[in-house]
């Protein structure tokens, strides 16, 4: 991460960050986020590398992990489906509404993980804001205090995974007050989708 932050500066060059960001068309507030260590989104280092004249996207891509220098792998297309909730849960959308790419996804991730839209800031403390996107892999088991996807009585959100004798509990991690922990009994229609492996945070 070190080295990314080192090269986005060097793209940033002698403007501010602020008429950086205007001349990349990318939002300064969450700019400053990815500077602080903030995952961020390969279309973002696109637009990055495009506004810069002393560092390419291959740079880029590769000091973010997307690519190697070894080897280039081919990229995987991850499916999206619809939209999940960071705050109460809301109606599950499992319509596939496109994909995403990630040139080194299949190093970590199986075949068959897909990824969600998330909607609302509950989970803004773990680096999901609202309109990012979260990449899963499918599994039933979640230790406590990891982060999963999670459909309650036909609906998605996601939270930290906590037992608690025969209840789950769906803990919030946000600077908002307004949230409080979900608590549920392994009676209702609750099922674990899978573990939240990666976020991805578009910054445009």
């Amino acid at each position: 991460m070190v080295k990314l932050i080192e090269l986005i500066e060097k793209a940033v060059g002698s403007f501010s960050h602020n008429a950086f960001c205007r001349k990349a068309g990318i939002s300064a507030g969450n700019f400053s986020r990815i500077l602080k260590g903030q995952r961020v989104s390969p279309e973002v280092l696109r637009k990055i590398a495009a506004a810069s004249t002393s560092v390419t996207y291959d740079q880029l891509m590769q000091a973010a992990g997307y690519t190697t220098s070894e080897k280039k792998t081919q990229a995987q297309r991850i499916p999206v489906y619809g939209s999940v909730a960071a705050g109460s849960p809301i109606e599950a959308e499992e319509d596939l509404s496109g994909y995403i790419y990630l040139d080194y996804a299949q190093k970590h991730f199986g075949d068959h993980c897909f990824a969600l839209k998330v909607i609302g800031d509950s989970m803004d403390l773990a680096n999901m804001p609202d309109g990012c996107t979260v990449i899963v892999q499918p599994q039933q088991e979640i230790r406590d205090g990891e982060i999963a996807a999670i459909r309650v009585n036909g609906q998605v959100t996601v939270k930290r995974i906590y037992h608690q004798d025969e209840h789950l509990v769906l803990a919030p991690a946000s600077r908002s007050s307004i949230y409080r922990p979900q608590i549920y009994s392994t009676e209702e229609d609750i099922s674990i989708l899978g573990k939240v492996v990666l976020a991805l945070v578009d910054i445009g």
